[in-house]
């Protein structure tokens, strides 16, 4: 194990965001490997309201990405903030998708065992399949999302109501309601 690894394994979740912020690869795939039980545990129950579950692991994981992003270091703990970004996104799509129908897409619940296990640092071929999920996440938010709307997500999952978006960007409640569609629907 080189030296700089070393001092990512033995990093904080913190440090590590700080790590991320400045572009560093290694630094998000091992906070990515250290969250993703966490994403899985946090999806599964989801599945009971009939969606799948590799559905929900990636909506879990724009808001691990979104947390990652909007993280405040003097608020609450990353674990915390991150939990609660990704909870959001999951209680977003249950609330969506009821909008949309009162019956859920699915009812059958998928036990995929290989979504329950964690990408081995050893296994070449898991190390490049986080990879890849991880620039293919960062790709979609990054050219699918206009700045004002990356900027009203951001807001969102730290916490902000509408009406508080819309104050402190100075548009209206309408806007941030419409921008946040756009998001869900350009995620997908």
């Amino acid at each position: 194990m080189n030296r700089h690894f070393n001092s990512i394994f033995h990093s904080t979740d913190e440090e590590l965001v700080g790590l991320i912020r400045k572009n560093n690869d290694e630094a998000f795939l091992y906070l990515y490997e250290r969250y993703l039980p966490k994403i899985r545990t946090m999806a599964f129950p989801f599945q009971g309201l009939g969606f799948d579950l590799e559905d929900l692991v990636q909506e879990a994981t724009i808001g691990f990405y979104t947390a990652i992003q909007a993280y405040n270091f003097n608020s609450a703990s990353f674990s915390t903030f991150c939990y609660l970004c990704m909870r959001r996104m999951l209680v977003s799509l249950v609330r969506q998708s009821s909008k949309k129908s009162a019956v859920p897409q699915a009812s059958v619940i998928h036990t995929d065992n290989s979504l329950f296990s964690i990408p081995d640092k050893s296994d070449p071929e898991q190390e490049f399949i986080a990879k890849e999920g991880y620039y293919k996440l960062r790709e979609k938010i990054e050219s699918r999302l206009s700045e004002k709307e990356r900027v009203i997500l951001f807001e969102f999952l730290s916490g902000k109501d509408y009406k508080t978006i819309a104050e402190v960007l100075g548009v209206s409640r309408k806007t941030v309601d419409n921008a946040l569609q756009r998001v869900r629907a350009k995620l997908k």
